[in-house]
């Protein structure tokens, strides 16, 4: 059984005994991305992209000429390079490579970058819902990439081994054409770049080889089989699953890099994750430490100068306590109620604000570096404006 009439030519000029051996039935793991297509924004908001986000999907193939096998730090640097308000990151690895190195080996490599934001999908199932979701995939030699830029998806090739798949096939034509990432570009403008400038026609001669019947592998199977045993067709249509909803994302990364640009009553807003810190990452420029209290790496909270807890509501006690007992801490704040938050400071001055989670957040930052409030107070961040009000 083949996905597309080119491999029939293919496979009969290579083994002629094979005319009159094949079916072309189309391709039922691309028919199923099609098939989740208009779950799009269901996909992303379960991921846990915003309308201003950029979803980026990062996979990656077994072996030592895969993305991962060559450079797996890469997540750690796009990690580094984005904003987390603009950008968030999914990670999808074949289920050989977790079959070779073990589920508990892959988790405490990915553990820093899961900490930091990233969302690494299980092997069985979320990699489907994460490709249709995406804004850009990062990847190599796997179909995945190549059904992700037959879905319209732009693609960034990490690496792309000429050796390792029939140059003559439809993955193999997409490698020599497909746009690379280099090793020492600059990933934020490149990935900025790729995605403003893509136009799928310019690989869609090659990208159409993905299969001769799209939306049709299912009837085309089933009246296969059924001729086969033999047996009437059931009268209903056949059809394939839409991909499930994928894992729901992880909570708001706990510690966070939060640089503050004032102009009161407006501030622009930019947060990196703290973790990469631990490894030796460079500090932005003028940015300060906001960390959770479900942040369980305790020298984050030693060193914090915002201070949130944001899982039930707080009172000016807590507040007081919290600033007695971590001596770094400048700004502690947390909601009141459904849409009211309080922050207190070291000098003993509390600020209530109407405000919702994430505007909640950033306003103990502004805080933090402006030492006030202003009545009324803008914040753009990741491309989104959030209000908040002194009350």
């Amino acid at each position: 059984m083949l996905s597309h009439e080119e491999q029939r030519t293919r496979l009969t000029q290579a083994v002629p005994e094979a005319e009159g051996h094949t079916l072309v039935a189309g391709d039922p793991c691309f028919d199923r991305l099609l098939a989740g297509e208009p779950l799009r924004p269901s996909y992303r908001a379960t991921l846990g992209a915003t309308d201003t986000q950029r979803l980026l999907l990062v996979t990656s193939t077994w072996g030592p000429d895969s993305l991962y096998g060559t450079d797996p730090l890469l997540i750690r640097r796009l990690l580094e390079a984005l904003p987390l308000d603009d950008y968030r990151i999914a990670v999808a690895l074949h289920p050989g490579v977790w079959d070779a190195h073990s589920r508990w080996q892959l988790k405490r490599w990915l553990a820093e970058c899961t900490r930091a934001g990233a969302i690494v999908l299980p092997p069985e199932e979320g990699w489907r819902a994460a490709t249709i979701a995406a804004d850009l995939v990062i990847g190599d030699h796997s179909s995945l990439s190549f059904y992700a830029a037959a879905l319209g998806r732009p693609v960034l090739l990490a690496t792309a081994p000429a050796n390792t798949v029939d140059p003559d096939s439809a993955v193999g034509k997409f490698l020599a054409i497909a746009p690379k990432l280099a090793p020492e570009a600059d990933l934020r403008s490149t990935i900025d770049h790729t995605i403003a400038t893509h136009d799928p026609t310019t690989t869609s001669s090659v990208t159409s080889l993905a299969t001769s019947a799209p939306g049709q592998s299912a009837s085309l199977l089933r009246k296969a089989f059924y001729d086969l045993l033999p047996l009437p067709e059931p009268e209903t249509p056949a059809h394939l699953a839409a991909p499930p909803q994928p894992p729901a994302a992880p909570e708001p990364v706990a510690a966070q890099l939060v640089q503050v640009d004032l102009d009161l009553p407006k501030a622009t807003i930019t947060r990196h994750p703290a973790e990469l810190l631990r490894q030796q990452a460079t500090m932005p420029p003028g940015a300060h430490l906001a960390t959770n209290t479900t942040e369980p790496y305790r020298a984050w909270l030693d060193l914090a100068e915002v201070v949130l807890h944001t899982h039930t509501p707080i009172t000016p006690e807590w507040i007081t306590a919290t600033l007695a007992a971590l001596p770094s801490c400048q700004v502690a704040a947390g909601p009141v109620d459904a849409d009211s938050w309080l922050a207190g400071t070291r000098d003993g001055r509390f600020f209530r604000y109407r405000a919702d989670g994430l505007a909640g957040r950033l306003v103990a930052s502004v805080l933090c570096v402006a030492g006030e409030l202003p009545a009324e107070l803008t914040i753009e961040v990741g491309g989104r404006t959030v209000q908040a009000a002194r009350r």
